[in-house]
């Protein structure tokens, strides 16, 4: 994951929801997710990885930049939104969930446009993932712009 697209994709919540979905909250679990991507890397579904070890994987990178930290308030915080985010148990962590998906398959549709490839792994690894509202809205509308543009390819 590209680490300011999905926070800009963050910026319009106060807009849309009501103050239950704390955007600081957000921005703060996107973080925390990212810190842990950024260790291990951006485990993508075709690198075949199982859900259990990308969490393994993550949960340890978490840890170490932690013990970097040296531990502390700041560094319980961090263990405690990647936690939130993991277990998705809040709509903070569903909102920022659902958009690390919508930002991969946008970024899968843009990598189709510029090269020419078909990507459905990415789009078939998000089908009924996407939890709120908003996510589907925006989901769906990647799908549009992707269904356009393969029907105008094959005419």
């Amino acid at each position: 994951m590209i680490v300011h697209r999905p926070l800009l994709l963050l910026l319009p919540l106060p807009l849309i929801f009501s103050p239950c979905a704390t955007v600081l909250r957000c921005i703060k679990i996107a973080i925390v997710h990212d810190i842990a991507e950024a260790i291990v890397g951006d485990i993508t579904p075709s690198d075949g990885v199982p859900k259990a070890e990308k969490s393994r994987l993550e949960q340890a990178a978490l840890n170490e930049m932690c013990e970097i930290l040296g531990g502390g308030i700041r560094a319980e915080e961090i263990k405690e939104l990647w936690e939130e985010y993991e277990n998705n148990s809040s709509l903070e962590a569903n909102l920022v969930k659902d958009f690390d998906k919508v930002e991969m398959i946008l970024q899968a549709l843009e990598y189709e446009t510029e090269h020419g490839k078909v990507l459905d792994e990415f789009y078939l690894s998000t089908a009924g993932k996407i939890q709120t509202e908003i996510g589907k809205s925006w989901a769906a509308e990647i799908h549009a712009r992707r269904n356009s543009r393969l029907k105008n390819k094959l005419n």
